[in-house]
Parts: C-alpha cells; sequence; structure tokens
C-alpha cells in the first residue's frame, strides 16, 4: 500500500531514535493503558530496555550477532518500542502497529481486531491513512461489525484533509453501489473530479468510466473521448476499457472482433485484466471457438502478472483439472497469491487443502486459521459454517459448542447460506476438506435442497438415482430432478426428459419427454442434443426427420467429432444429396445458435 511504504521511510529513522532514547532512560514509567488482546498475543507496553545506565555496557551490536537486551531481539525490542509510543500517544506508530497486526509482519501474527485496535488510535490522531483504513475495515467487516455508515464517515475524515485515496474510494461507493450504499452518480462525480483536480489521473479516468455509463449522451461522448484519447497513448486500462464498450455495442456499434482486437492491444501494454477477459471469453466460447485451455493460458497471463480474480481462477483449474492438468501443489499456490492480495474464498480453498491434506501437508489448525480469516474478513457463509463444524466436533480447535453455534448463526444470517450448505454436502460427498460420508452430504443436501436451492436438488436427485448414501429411490430421484428443471436448470430438464421417455420414476410418456429433452438442448446441453437427434432419428414422441435428426447429432457430438460416428454414417448414406447439405447447413446454425453450457469450477 502506498502510504504504507511512504510511513516506513519515516518510521524507521524514528525507531532509531526511540531505541537509544529508551536506553538512556533512569526513570520507571507509569504502565500505559492496555489495547485488547486476542488468544496469546500480548501487546501491552513492556518497560523500557536499558533503564540503568550501567547496563548500557554490556550490549554489543554487530553484523554478525543480534544485540540482546533482556533476552529480547532487536526485531522484539523495536517492537516493544513502537507499543511504548503508541501507548504515549504518537500516532505514526499506532498506525505501524495496525499495519503489522493486519498484515502478519515481525514478531506478531495477522490479528484483524488489534489491527482495528491501533489504526483506530492512528485514526483518532488525524493520520488521513488510517482513517483510510478505518474506513475498510467498517465497510468489510473486518474486526469490527459492518457498518458502511462509519465507513463513508472515515473516508470523508480522510478526503477533507485532501487525501486522494479516499476519495476515490467514495466515488467507487457512490458509482457502483457497492456495500449497500445507494448508487448516487453526482456524488461519485463530486469526488471524482476532486481528486482529478488534484492531479490523480485515475480519478480522471474513473469520472470518464462513470460518464460513458450515465443518461447523458453528450457527456458519454466526453468519458468515450477521454478513453479514446488515452487509448492512442497506449494505456491499456482504456483499451481494455474500449474493448468492454464494443463488446456492449455501447457508445459504439457493437462488434466482437474489435473489442477483442482492444482487449489484445491492452495485454500487449500490460493490462493484467484485460488477460482475464480473454480467458473468460474463451472460456465461454463467446464469439470465439471454446477452448478451455486457452483460457488456461490467458488466466495464467493475468495471474502471472498479479490479477487477484485470475490467481483465484486458476487455483480452482488446477483443483478441477479444468483447461490444465490437475495439480493441488499448483492449486495451493495461487490460492495463496490470491488469498496474499486479501480474497477471502482463497482462504477458503487454503482451508480445504489442508484439511484434506492435498497439495499441503494435512493440518487442521492451519485450516481453522484460514477458514477464521475468511469468515471475519468478508463474512463468507462457507467459512464460518466450516468453522461451526470444527467447532462442534473438536477438530483443528478445541470443541465449543457454544462457538460452534456463533459461528452457524453468523452463516445463517447470509445470502450465501444455501450455497453454503451444498459445498459442505459436496466436501462430505467427495472427501474433499471433509472425511468422505455419503450420508452426511445426503443430509446436508437436503437442507440446501429444501430450500429450493437447485444444484443441491441435482445433487441429491443423483443419489437417489444411483443409490449413493441413500436407497436406490427412482421415484425420489425424479422429484428432485423435477424441482431442479422447473427452476430451468439444463441437466435436470434432460434426466426429467430422459426418466419420461424411459418411464422411470414416472409413467412413460414418449410426447412429454421429448418436450422436456428440446427445452435443455436449446439451452446447450450436449447430451440432450445428442438424445433430441436420436428422437429425430426414430419419430419417438416427435416428428420424424432425417435433416433435423443429423443437425442435432452433429451439434451433439460436435466436441467428440474427431471422426464420423457410424449413427451419422448410417444417417447420410440414406440421405439425397439435397437432404444432406439442408442438414449440413442446419448442423452448422445448431452449433452456433445453442452452443454449449460453460459450468466453471467454483465449489
Amino acid at each position: 500500500m502506498p502510504y504504507y511504504v511512504a510511513m516506513r521511510h519515516i518510521f524507521f529513522p524514528l525507531i532509531s531514535g526511540v531505541l537509544l532514547m529508551l536506553t538512556a532512560c533512569t526513570l520507571p514509567l507509569a504502565p500505559p493503558p492496555t489495547p485488547p488482546t486476542i488468544e496469546n498475543d500480548d501487546i501491552s507496553s513492556p518497560a523500557p530496555c536499558g533503564s540503568k545506565k550501567d547496563d548500557n555496557d554490556n550490549i554489543k551490536y554487530s553484523e554478525q550477532q543480534d544485540a540482546y537486551c533482556d533476552g529480547k531481539s532487536r526485531e522484539q525490542l523495536a517492537f516493544d518500542a513502537l507499543v511504548y509510543c503508541a501507548n504515549q500517544g504518537d500516532p505514526v506508530a499506532a498506525g505501524r502497529l495496525g499495519e503489522m497486526y493486519l498484515n502478519g509482519e515481525g514478531v506478531v501474527l495477522r490479528n484483524s481486531k488489534v489491527a482495528f485496535y491501533w489504526f483506530s488510535k492512528a485514526a483518532e490522531g488525524g493520520l488521513p491513512y488510517a482513517e483510510i483504513q478505518m474506513g475498510h475495515f467498517y465497510r468489510d467487516g473486518f474486526g469490527v461489525e459492518k457498518n458502511i455508515r462509519r465507513a463513508v464517515c472515515w473516508y470523508e475524515k480522510a478526503a477533507h484533509q485532501g487525501d486522494v485515496t479516499a476519495m476515490i474510494a467514495l466515488g467507487d461507493l457512490y458509482a457502483k453501489g457497492w456495500h449497500g450504499v445507494k448508487i448516487n452518480r453526482e456524488k461519485a462525480c463530486h469526488w471524482y473530479s476532486r481528486a482529478a483536480s488534484l492531479g490523480s489521473y485515475e480519478a480522471e479516468y474513473r469520472k470518464a468510466w462513470l460518464l460513458v455509463r450515465g443518461k447523458s449522451r453528450h457527456r458519454a461522448e466526453q468519458g468515450l473521448a477521454t478513453f479514446i484519447a488515452a487509448a492512442k497513448q497506449g494505456n491499456a486500462e482504456a483499451l481494455s476499457d474500449l474493448g468492454d464498450l464494443y463488446a456492449e455495442g455501447r457508445l459504439v456499434h457493437k462488434n466482437p472482433k474489435l473489442s477483442r482486437a482492444y482487449y489484445l492491444s491492452a495485454v500487449e501494454q500490460g493490462s493484467s485484466e484485460a488477460a482475464f477477459k480473454l480467458g473468460m471469453l474463451s472460456e465461454s466460447g463467446e464469439n470465439v471457438p471454446q477452448n478451455h485451455a486457452e483460457a488456461a493460458r490467458w488466466f495464467m497471463i493475468s495471474a502471472e502478472r498479479g490479477y487477484a480474480p485470475a490467481q483465484f481462477l486458476l487455483g480452482n483449474l488446477y483443483r478441477d483439472g479444468w483447461g490444465v492438468q490437475q495439480n493441488y501443489q499448483q492449486a495451493a499456490l495461487w490460492y495463496n497469491k490470491a488469498a496474499d492480495q486479501g480474497v477471502a474464498s482463497a482462504e477458503s480453498e487454503l482451508g480445504d487443502l489442508y484439511h484434506s491434506g492435498k497439495g499441503v501437508t494435512r493440518n487442521l489448525q492451519e485450516a481453522a486459521r484460514h477458514y477464521q480469516i475468511a469468515a471475519e474478513y468478508s463474512g463468507q457463509a462457507y467459512a464460518q459454517l466450516m468453522l461451526s463444524i470444527l467447532y462442534q466436533d473438536g477438530r483443528g480447535v478445541s470443541e465449543d459448542m457454544v462457538k460452534s453455534m456463533r459461528w452457524y448463526k453468523a452463516a445463517s444470517k447470509q445470502t450465501g447460506f444455501l450455497m453454503a450448505e451444498f459445498r459442505v454436502g459436496r466436501r462430505y460427498a467427495t472427501g474433499f476438506g471433509l472425511p468422505k460420508d455419503l450420508k452426511e452430504a445426503n443430509r446436508w443436501y437436503s437442507f440446501a435442497a429444501n430450500n429450493g436451492f437447485a444444484p443441491a436438488e441435482i445433487e441429491l436427485a443423483e443419489m437417489y438415482y444411483f443409490g449413493r448414501g441413500t436407497d436406490q429411490d427412482s421415484e425420489e430421484a425424479y422429484r428432485w430432478y423435477h424441482k431442479a428443471a422447473k427452476q430451468g436448470h439444463s441437466y435436470a430438464q434432460y434426466m426429467v426428459g430422459l426418466m419420461t421417455l424411459e418411464g422411470n420414476g414416472v409413467p412413460a410418456n414418449a410426447s412429454k419427454g421429448s418436450i422436456w429433452i428440446r427445452n435443455a438442448a436449446y439451452q446447450g446441453a450436449r447430451q440432450a442434443q445428442y438424445q433430441l437427434g436420436l428422437l429425430y432419428l426414430n419419430g419417438d414422441g416427435i416428428n420424424q426427420s432425417d435433416i433435423h435428426a443429423y443437425a442435432w447429432l452433429k451439434t451433439g457430438l460436435i466436441e467428440q467429432m474427431d471422426q464420423t460416428p457410424d449413427v451419422l454414417k448410417s444417417l447420410i448414406d440414406r440421405m439425397t444429396p439435397q437432404s444432406r447439405m439442408r442438414a449440413v447447413a442446419l448442423g452448422e446454425q445448431y452449433t452456433h445458435q445453442y452452443p454449449a453450457i460453460v459450468h466453471s469450477p467454483q465449489f
């Protein structure tokens, strides 16, 4: 962080002076107030080192050997001096302590609550960078209960002192409606303009971004002009944003090829975000051939340039073998990089890896620590639920039913609670992050499914369909598939159609079955597209048509067609040349009109 770097240059010379001052002290000092401590962190101020003059003669410093005083290293002495100065009201020292506890530097471990305490002392002393950090704490609910009004108040305090970073933070909140703040483009423009007037190019650019997305055509064109001018100068962010505009068709005619060209130019200028966007295009197959390996290549470029979302997604790719060879060690590596940049979901994934011992040495204490960070930093429901389970079972932490219930209640209040229950079920089902237990998986899937969560309904249906963790029950499987199908989930629609065609768990009905299969095919479910081709081929519940049969069979097999399958060969052989031409053309149309659904790794 720029402020932290600046403060280091100011503070380290100060530390040297403080140490010399404390060494020369001869009068005892009154004990300073003690800040809150968490677990084993003792940050109360010690007695100053070298309170007797005679002791100074026994202290020797050298490049080869650390100096000790009362058994303490120089690093510990510097920390003690910081605590002493902070307790005497020095805001710079308090800010440095806050930074240390925030990042886990020096002789202390990361501790959000203690970091909050010290930053609050620094902010009370009027340090803008500490006021900004207080805004972050209250905005994100990190080390303190989330309170967006207090966050805005602290940002405004720093902004009124002329701090550009605080102005941009306020502009972002009002421009994008983050963290429950009501979108207010006028306020956003006000703060961006103030920052821009102080020479911030970033603020000028964000103001342009705001204008481009506003209702005023004239002001939007002003913003577009800023983008174009910056792009001509080779500005990577401007090139990337122009790629967005051509992809969306905003203020310009929609042009996927030109959009991709701008993204490529942005990557050449060093943009990590543009590389990420190219990866997303290759993964989804939007306007380019779908290619998971190519997507992974772009994500790698973005991740290596330090883009946190790409680092996290790359961890998912290595975890699941999606576009790359499965490698848990690489997954752990990229999750750690993303976690170092504050991605709470990466902390959760690291918790799973340490819990299962995949890619890292199994360590339940370390798993609990990562879950704790994610639970506290972002209020992530899954991490909170995992902590609840760990405290309940006494795994990695001491058994504590009070803490278990507290974390469970905290998770249940989150919007992602059903997803969290589903993920716990998935972990029990696969043995990834929790001991493999299909009955427990069934129980957790049921929690989420009974509240209408479609992915859990499908997993529960699969368990009943195949008899995994429960007795095989086709009727129960059909019931859960049908619930997910009504929510529009393509795979569930395919399974409902297939079971209806077969009379499995439900009375056979070819006409109804074909309708469900068609709905799934239109959504891009490849197995449904292939099945629809067979229905047209045989005239099952649908009018027989060789042309439509060929088109759907080819679309459903498009990713597997290294050579023409026998079913298509026999179909081609019995078609007239004219019908064959129509079938091939229709097949190409369907391939583009109904592309395959992509389910990126996210669980």
